[in-house]
């Protein structure tokens, strides 16, 4: 038996989500998603159903009893092989699954709703219009939080670097920047002929998602949210550029989700 708990915001449910897959498609005979609502419910509550033409399964009560069972040990710090997922005989999967090995076929799980699909927008048609366009997410809202110090901030350094490399390799470029604080983006990283992404009405964040994947070119922050944008863009060979510091704290490792292609900077 394996159980993948789902939590944390869109980026993160979608690793976690292809590591239930990659788990069921492995020829494990159980795997089981839980619904952890109190994690979840701090980054905008479950999202993939709502982003994704996914139909996602119920959690038995039973499997709820045994996720509170091995929650309790790993409390109390016994049956430790149970829910350490680097055993092969765990049980319970209750990381962010943010690895390369689980994402190798994404593109078959996730196709975006209907209605994004046929999302006219203008910025939509501005994106299609131009030959290269390329996205920049620029993450800082919940990053700001003294609670999330160590995830750190992408500087205006790395984005300006980041740019300057695409438009050596892109001439033609033009930008399209997305971020949940439009304000700072503007006074920092202002360009002429960029377009900063903001919508007149209120509309998930995952629309965002949906534009990103339509440019060719990434340029992303230290966000799952962003990596998922440039990994699901309709240009698969398109530029990908991530920070290569992914977090401030100089303990935590980088995770292991990009492929060669990709630039670190």
């Amino acid at each position: 038996m394996k159980i993948v708990c789902l939590k944390g915001g869109l980026g993160n449910q979608m690793f976690e989500y292809c590591r239930f897959r990659d788990l069921m498609e492995s020829g494990h005979d159980e795997v089981y998603l839980f619904y952890d609502h109190r994690r979840l419910k701090q980054h905008n509550g479950l999202r993939l159903s709502d982003c994704f033409e996914l139909e996602l399964p119920s959690c038995p009560w039973g499997i709820k009893l045994v996720v509170w069972g091995l929650k309790i040990c790993r409390a109390v710090g016994v049956l430790k092989r149970l829910y350490d997922d680097e055993k092969p005989e765990a049980v319970l999967i209750d990381d962010y699954s943010q690895h390369r090995r689980f994402i190798p076929n994404a593109r078959r799980y996730f196709f975006f709703r209907q209605f994004l699909a046929e999302l006219q927008s203008g910025f939509v048609q501005m994106i299609r219009a131009v030959d290269y366009p390329v996205s920049v997410h620029v993450r800082r809202g919940d990053y700001l939080h003294p609670s999330n110090s160590s995830f750190g901030l992408c500087g205006v350094d790395y984005f300006q670097q980041a740019i300057a490399y695409v438009r050596k390799k892109r001439p033609d470029a033009r930008f399209f920047f997305f971020s949940d604080d439009m304000e700072w983006v503007r006074e920092n990283l202002w360009m002429e002929d960029a377009v900063y992404v903001e919508h007149t009405e209120l509309l998930p964040d995952y629309v965002d998602l949906y534009l990103m994947t339509l440019c060719r070119g990434h340029i992303i922050s230290n966000s799952t949210f962003s990596f998922w944008g440039a990994y699901l863009a309709v240009d698969g060979n398109g530029m990908k550029i991530y920070p290569r510091r992914w977090f401030r704290d100089p303990t935590w490792t980088s995770p292991p989700i990009f492929s060669e292609e990709w630039v670190g900077l």
